[in-house]
């Protein structure tokens, strides 16, 4: 099921149609061809929010978050699920090897990472936030930095607080991108039910 997901999404990543039979079977073959590169990771917490206005902070952490568009997202918020999420190393590797040797193989992986990162993330996530749902509480979209008027370097404190470096071999540049490439970094605002 994830698999056909996947191609699916990789497809339009290509900007081929669906109904494209050769575009379809490159991305089955070199998705089965290269599953041995995917080592997906994650990792999640919980932090209390402190302050909603004029920007969201979190206890124990530096993550400060500013923008309309996050404190929308944030309203009624009492906590933030911390999420980050890696493909590896490895698939990073793996799509530069082709790059050099197969350059339209390398096209198809990388857009097939794309769409397998978004996927995993999301289905790993899911069970997190529908266990903090049970609890009471209503929980928000993965919420990234670079979404929005949120910046991209807020990766860095994102990924600090959940130690992502060490964890799940995730880092981030100052700039705030994410290495190694298929990585995702985000919250989620935590809204008690009433």
């Amino acid at each position: 099921m994830l698999d056909d997901l996947v191609i699916k999404d990789a497809l339009k990543y290509l900007g081929a149609k669906e109904g494209d039979h050769e575009a379809k079977a490159l991305l089955e073959k070199v998705l089965n061809d290269n599953r041995s590169a995917f080592s997906p990771r994650h990792v999640t917490a919980f932090f209390k929010v402190e302050t909603l206005d004029p920007v969201i902070t979190f206890v124990g952490t530096e993550v400060t978050l500013a923008g309309e568009a996050i404190r929308r997202c944030f309203q009624g918020a009492t906590e933030g699920l911390f999420n980050a999420f890696t493909l590896g190393i490895a698939f990073d590797k793996k799509v530069r090897e082709l790059s050099l040797t197969h350059p339209s193989e390398s096209v198809a992986l990388n857009a097939i990472g794309s769409a397998y990162a978004e996927r995993k993330a999301d289905e790993l996530l899911k069970v997190v936030r529908d266990e903090k749902e049970k609890q009471g509480f209503k929980t928000s979209f993965r919420f990234c930095p670079g979404y929005g008027d949120l910046p991209m370097n807020v990766n860095l404190k994102i990924a600090a607080a959940l130690n992502a470096a060490k964890r799940i071999g995730l880092t981030v540049t100052e700039e705030g991108l994410l290495l190694p490439v298929k990585s995702i970094v985000g919250v989620c605002a935590c809204i008690p039910v009433k």
